[in-house]
C-alpha cells in the first residue's frame, strides 16, 4: 500500500468553516442586495412618480382657482374702468409656471423610474447567481468537504500512531 501523508486535518477543517461562512456572508449580502434594489426600485418608479403626480393635480386645481379668481376681479369692473389686477395676474402666471414643472419633472420620473427598473432587472439575475452560490453551491461543498475530512480521519485514526 502507498504511504500518505494525512497529518493536518484541522487546516481543511479551517477552510471548511472559512466556506460555511463565506457561504452566510454572501447569502446575508445578497439578500441585501435585493432588498435595496426592491427599495429603489420603489422609490423611483412608486414614489417619485406619485408625488409628481400629485403635485400637477395641486398645481392645476390651484392654477384653475388663480385663473378663477383674476376673471372675477376683472369681472367686477364697470365698462370704461378699469381695476388692477397685477397681484392675480402674478398668481396666476406662478401657478402656470409651477404646473409646467410639475408636468416636466412627472415625465422626467416615468422615464427615470423605467431607466432604474431596467438596471434593477439586470442587477438582480447576478445577485441571484450569489445567492444560489451562498444558499447552495457553497454549503455543498462544504458538506463535500467535511465528507472527505471525516474520511481522511478515519484512515488517520487507523494508520500506526507513531508514523
Amino acid at each position: 500500500m502507498t504511504q500518505s501523508d494525512v497529518r493536518d486535518l484541522d487546516s481543511l477543517d479551517a477552510l471548511r468553516k472559512a466556506v460555511e461562512r463565506l457561504a452566510d456572508r454572501l447569502c446575508l449580502s445578497s439578500h441585501s442586495i435585493h432588498a435595496t434594489l426592491n427599495r429603489v426600485d420603489e422609490h423611483f418608479s412608486v414614489n417619485q412618480v406619485t408625488y409628481w403626480r400629485d403635485q400637477t393635480r395641486l398645481a392645476e386645481r390651484e392654477l384653475t382657482a388663480a385663473q378663477d379668481q383674476l376673471s372675477r376681479k376683472r369681472s367686477t369692473v364697470r365698462p370704461g374702468e378699469r381695476v388692477p389686477a397685477t397681484e392675480e395676474a402674478k398668481n396666476v402666471a406662478r401657478w402656470k409656471t409651477r404646473l409646467r414643472l410639475c408636468q416636466d419633472k412627472e415625465r422626467l420620473a416615468r422615464r427615470i423610474a423605467i431607466e432604474i427598473q431596467q438596471v434593477c432587472e439586470k442587477t438582480r439575475g447576478p445577485s441571484a447567481a450569489l445567492t444560489e452560490l451562498g444558499e447552495v453551491a457553497l454549503p455543498t461543498a462544504a458538506n463535500r468537504l467535511l465528507s472527505l475530512i471525516d474520511r481522511l480521519r478515519a484512515y488517520q485514526d487507523g494508520q500506526d500512531p507513531g508514523a
